[in-house]
């Protein structure tokens, strides 16, 4: 039945998250093309991975990879005029 898309056993495997939201956020943080169902739940063709998929890291959208030294030190873009 899955011959062209994953089954939601396969995207739960890969995302890490059984939630259909949290799943979403993950395939799209990772730039994985998807549309939903009628029930909200992720379609992922599978042309759109490559066949050595493995399973994706828990990646926050909203957390840099690294940190801001210009913040951490005070530096700013703009000097002042004093």
């Amino acid at each position: 039945m899955y011959k062209f898309t994953l089954s939601p056993m396969e995207i739960e495997e890969i995302t890490g998250y059984q939630r259909y939201t949290q799943q979403q956020r993950q395939l799209r943080c990772h730039g994985i093309p998807f549309t939903t169902d009628g029930k909200n739940r992720p379609i992922v063709l599978r042309k759109h991975l490559t066949p050595d998929t493995t399973k994706l890291p828990k990646v926050d959208e909203y957390v840099a990879t690294e940190p801001n030294f210009d913040a951490i030190y005070g530096k700013t873009s703009q000097e002042s005029e004093r």
